[in-house]
This record gives C-alpha cells, structure tokens and sequence, in this order.
C-alpha cells in the first residue's frame, strides 16, 4: 500500500526544482512559455479553499472575490457570507446546515453546504501559475471514485472562478491510470508513466 508519506516524498522529487516543475508539465501537454512557469509555485498536501478561507484580514479584493463566486453560484451578488463580529470569514467547519439555516433561505443553505464541501478538497499537489492556470495533482495507489473525481473538479472550477486564472487542469496519478471521467480529467497518468516504480499491497488508498 502507498502511504502518504510515499506519495509525498514522490512528488516533491518529480517536482522539485523549476526544470522539473517544467519537464512535468510538459508530459501533460501544456505549451506554456518557460519564463511564464520560472514564476510556478508548488504546494504539496495543500487545500487551497480552505487556505482562501483562512485569511485573517478582511479587504476590498476577498469581497471582491465573494460576489465574484456569488455570481458563479446563483447567489445575490452583494450577499455576504457568514462572518464572525471583527467581520473575517468564519471558518467553513462552523457552516452546519443548522447554523445557516438561521440566516439564509433553504435555497441558499443548499448551494453554501455544497461549497462547504469543497473547502476540504485536498490535492497531494498543486501547481500554481500566477494569474494563468492552476495545475491540480490528485494522486494515489488506486484509481479514484467518482465522487473524488466530482469534488476536485468542482473545487478547480471555483478556484478559477476566484482568481479570475485562464483555466485549470485536473491531472491524476494511479496505477493503473484512470480510464473513467475523461471529462473531468485533463491527464490521467500512472506513477509508471512519471518512471516512477512502486510497490503495494492489495489494500487501495483514497483521498
């Protein structure tokens, strides 16, 4: 079985430096222009809503953003999302349905539970593109469910909703590599294709 730890430890090697960072992206197809991914960042383990919604200030540009996802979702464009009394976000685990339900419609508590949701999408990468694209690596022994595959999606989509990038690219790394949800994956690709050997036991792991 592939630990954590293994898949970590991989990844951070296969994207270690900018030349590797570069060479990867290139096995999945993207054309972008190497002083465009000199300015990559990776994050590994990384949830990159929850980090958004971790920001301790309040500005301009988070509510900015927030009518921005409003839009995307249906919602009123000026509706405020629940904040604690210094007026910061409040942190997505206290968005019970029974807490929203005390100030938003039905309707409403529907499409935020759904975004809840998303908040704790994890990827084992993420390779972010300033003001371009984010390049999001979900990757493990096993092929994913349908479900997994349905969250990451939706979670890139929000991402470049917010950030206003040119796209995303959801990109999977099992063994076998994914041969389902085509439409939602950019590249799937097995840890033999990266030349990466691995051993495992007939145990799955899913994120």
């Amino acid at each position: 079985m592939l630990t954590e730890s293994w898949i970590l430890s991989k990844l951070q090697k296969l994207l270690a430096n900018s030349t590797a960072i570069k060479n990867f992206v290139r096995i999945i197809g993207c054309q972008c222009p190497e002083d465009v991914l000199n300015k990559a960042s990776v994050y590994f383990e990384f949830r990159p809503l929850l980090q958004y919604f971790l920001k301790t200030t309040q500005s301009d540009q988070i509510v900015f953003r927030e009518r921005r996802l409003n839009q995307y979702l249906g919602l009123p464009m000026n509706l405020s999302w629940p904040r604690n009394k210094k007026g910061h976000l409040r942190h997505p685990k206290s968005w019970t349905k029974k807490f929203l339900k005390k100030f938003y419609p039905d309707d409403y508590v529907c499409r935020f539970l759904w975004m809840r949701k998303l908040v704790f999408v994890k990827y084992e990468a993420v390779i972010d593109v300033p003001k371009r694209a984010f390049f999001l690596i979900k990757a493990t022994q096993a092929p994913f469910s349908a479900v997994q595959i349905e969250k990451a999606h939706a979670c890139g989509r929000f991402l470049k909703t917010i950030f206003q990038y040119n796209r995303f690219r959801l990109i999977t790394i099992t063994t076998p590599s994914m041969v389902d949800y085509q439409d939602k994956i950019d590249k799937a690709l097995s840890w033999q294709d990266l030349g990466v050997e691995c051993e495992y036991s007939s145990q799955n792991t899913t994120n």
